[in-house]
C-alpha cells in the first residue's frame, strides 16, 4: 500500500499578500476550485491520465490538502508529478509540502507519508517562473514581474501570483461564495463586496458613514484530534474502511462548516443589509474547520457569537450520524471553534492583520485547553488597531497593553473569553461596555484611568476613589455602580473595594477588562447609527 499526503502551506500569505480585497476574492476561488466543484483541477489531473477514484483512493481532497492511497507505486507516482506541476501553474507561487510512504496498511502507509511530509516542511522550493537577475518588482508584493502579465495603469507591472488572482476575479463563475448562501437566499456573486477603497457603487463595502473599521476573522476547530484518534481506532480495527471512514470524517466537518456559515449569513449579514448595497462581509477561505472572513466591525462580535453556536449545534448532528452510519464508538458530543479577531481599519495592511490574527486564535486556543483538555470551550480573543498595526500579539500585549511599577506589572486586556459557561465570559465583556457607553455613565474618566496607567499608578487610584464617589452620590448613577462592580467581580475578581480596576494576583501580574470593554465602545456606536438609519428607513 502506498500514501500521498499533500498540504498547502501559508495559506493566509498566499491569500492576502497583495492586499486588494478583488485579489483576496481572486486567490480564494482560486484555491477553492483546486478540490472542489465542477471541473476542479484535481479532477482534470485525474483525467488527463486516464485515472478515477477508484485508481486513487482520496481520503481527504479539500482545503488545501490531499491524502491519497493507490496500489500502485509508479501510478501514484505518476500522478504526484502531474498534480504538483499543474498545482504551480494552476497558482503561482503558491508554498506545498508533500510526502510519499509505504506500508502493510492504509494507516502504516500514511504515517510513512507524513513522516515524509514533515521532513520535506523545510524545503524552499523556487517560485516559478523564474524571474531574471535584472527584473522589474510589483510594488504591491515585491516579488519579480510577469513579462508575460497584462501591465494595467492602476497596478503597474504585477507578479505571475497576482495576475493569476486577477483572472480568476471573474466572479460570474463563482462556487466559492456559495456555500456561504443559505438555501433559498438567491444570493450570488454581485451581493458580496469586492471592493475597500470604493465610497459607493459596483461591488464597494458597505461602511457605516465615515467609519472604515473591519474585523478579520479567523477561526478554527478544537477537538479534532481527539475525533481523529477515534476515526483512527475505528480504521485499525478494520483496514479496509480506512479511507471510508476519514473520508466520511472529511465530510462531517465540512458540511459542519458551510452550514454553520450560512447560518451566519442569514442570522447576521442578511438583516443588517441595507437597500441597494452588497452584504457587510467578505469571504475568504472555507476549508475543513479553517474559516476566514473580513466583517464589518459593528457586525464582528455577533457574527462570531452566531458562529459559534451554530458550529456546535451543527457538529452535534453531523458526529452522531457519523457514529451512527459508521458504527463508531467514543466519539465527542460535539466540537467548538476558536476565533482570532482584529478591527483594524479597511486601508491598513491585511497580510499582517491576518497574521495577528492567527496569532489571537492561538492564544484563544492554548487558553481553553488549559482550562480543559479534552473539552475545550469556544473562546475568542481580539485586538483593535489604533494606531500603527504590529502582527505579533505577544509584542503588542508587552509594549501597548502592560504598565509596570516596581515587581508589579498591569495588562489592559483579559485576553481570551469564552463564549458560554466558563469565565471570563464575552457576554459579559459585552455587558460591561453597554454600561460604560450609557448615557448617564461617566465614561471619560475611565477611559483617562487607561492613559493615566502608564505614567503615575497613584494619580490613577486618586482618579478612580473620585469617580466612584462621584457615581456613588448620584441616586440614578449609583445603580450603574452597581452594575458595573458586578460585572467586573464576575470577569476579573475585582472586588468593590479595590483600589484599582485590575484583579488580585499572587504572580504580581494583574489584568482588566476594562481595556477590552474600552475597545468595543466605539464600535458600539457605529452599531448605533446602523439601527437609527435602519428605523429612519422604516
Amino acid at each position: 500500500m502506498y500514501a500521498l499526503v499533500f498540504e498547502l502551506n501559508s495559506i493566509q500569505s498566499y491569500l492576502f499578500s497583495s492586499g486588494r480585497l478583488r485579489d483576496v476574492a481572486g486567490a480564494s476561488e482560486l484555491l477553492d476550485q483546486m478540490t472542489y466543484g465542477d471541473g476542479n483541477l484535481l479532477d482534470v489531473v485525474l483525467d488527463a491520465l486516464g485515472m478515477d477514484e477508484k485508481t486513487i483512493r482520496f481520503s481527504r481532497r479539500a482545503g488545501g490538502a490531499i491524502y491519497a492511497f493507490c496500489d500502485d507505486r509508479d501510478g501514484l507516482m505518476r500522478f504526484m508529478r502531474l498534480w504538483t506541476l499543474a498545482v504551480q501553474q494552476w497558482a503561482p507561487g503558491i508554498d506545498f509540502s508533500l510526502g510519499v510512504g509505504e506500508g502493510a496498511t492504509h494507516a502504516e502507509a500514511f504515517d510513512a507519508a507524513r513522516r515524509a511530509m514533515n521532513a520535506d516542511a523545510n524545503r524552499k522550493r523556487p517560485n516559478l517562473p523564474l524571474a531574471s537577475p535584472l527584473a522589474t518588482r510589483s510594488r504591491r508584493t515585491g516579488q519579480a514581474a510577469d513579462g508575460d502579465a497584462s501591465w494595467k495603469p492602476k497596478d503597474g507591472p504585477m507578479d505571475a501570483a497576482t495576475a493569476r488572482k486577477k483572472q480568476m476575479a471573474d466572479l460570474s463563475k463563482a462556487g466559492f461564495l456559495k456555500r456561504f448562501a443559505p438555501e433559498g437566499s438567491n444570493l450570488g456573486w454581485r451581493d458580496w463586496p469586492t471592493d475597500l477603497e470604493g465610497e459607493s457603487g459596483k461591488g464597494a463595502f458597505p461602511f457605516n458613514g465615515d467609519d472604515r473599521t473591519v474585523a478579520l476573522i479567523h477561526a478554527d476547530g478544537n477537538g479534532l484530534g481527539q475525533l481523529l484518534m477515534h476515526i483512527r481506532d475505528a480504521a485499525k480495527k478494520d483496514d479496509s474502511r480506512f479511507v471510508e471512514l476519514f473520508r466520511a470524517f472529511s465530510n462531517a466537518v465540512a458540511a459542519t462548516t458551510q452550514s454553520t456559515a450560512q447560518q451566519a449569513t442569514k442570522k447576521i449579514l442578511l438583516p443588517a443589509r441595507r437597500d441597494g448595497e452588497c452584504l457587510a462581509a467578505r469571504p475568504i477561505l472555507l476549508g475543513g474547520d479553517d474559516i476566514t472572513v473580513i466583517v464589518r466591525a459593528d457586525l464582528a462580535m455577533d457574527y462570531c457569537k452566531v458562529f459559534s453556536e451554530a458550529f456546535e449545534k451543527a457538529s452535534r448532528d453531523e458526529l452522531k450520524k457519523l457514529a451512527s452510519d459508521h458504527n463508531i464508538s467514543g466519539l465527542p458530543s460535539r466540537l467548538t471553534l476558536a476565533f482570532g479577531l482584529v478591527y483594524l481599519r479597511a486601508s491598513q495592511p491585511f497580510h499582517m492583520a491576518i497574521h495577528l490574527a492567527e496569532g489571537l486564535l492561538a492564544e484563544a486556543k492554548k487558553a481553553a485547553k488549559a482550562k480543559n483538555q479534552d473539552n475545550p470551550e469556544s473562546s475568542i480573543a481580539f485586538y483593535r488597531i489604533t494606531g500603527s498595526l504590529v502582527d505579533d500579539y505577544a509584542q503588542i500585549v508587552t509594549r501597548a497593553l502592560s504598565h509596570h511599577f516596581g515587581d508589579e506589572t498591569f495588562i489592559d486586556t483579559l485576553g481570551v473569553y469564552y463564549f458560554a459557561e466558563q469565565q471570563p465570559r464575552l457576554g459579559d465583556l459585552l455587558e460591561l461596555a453597554e454600561t460604560l457607553g450609557a448615557d448617564d455613565m461617566a465614561r471619560g474618566p475611565t477611559r483617562q484611568l487607561m492613559t493615566l496607567m502608564g505614567h503615575d499608578k497613584d494619580q490613577v487610584k486618586r482618579r478612580y476613589k473620585r469617580w466612584r464617589q462621584l457615581m456613588a452620590d448620584n441616586n440614578d448613577k449609583k445603580v450603574r455602580l452597581k452594575k458595573y462592580d458586578a460585572l467586573m467581580n464576575k470577569l476579573a475578581g475585582i472586588s468593590t473595594d479595590a483600589t484599582l480596576p485590575y484583579s488580585d494576583s499572587d504572580d504580581a501580574v494583574r489584568r482588566t477588562p476594562l481595556g477590552d470593554a474600552l475597545a468595543l465602545l466605539s464600535l458600539m456606536r457605529a452599531r448605533s447609527i446602523t439601527d437609527t438609519q435602519k428605523e429612519h428607513a422604516a
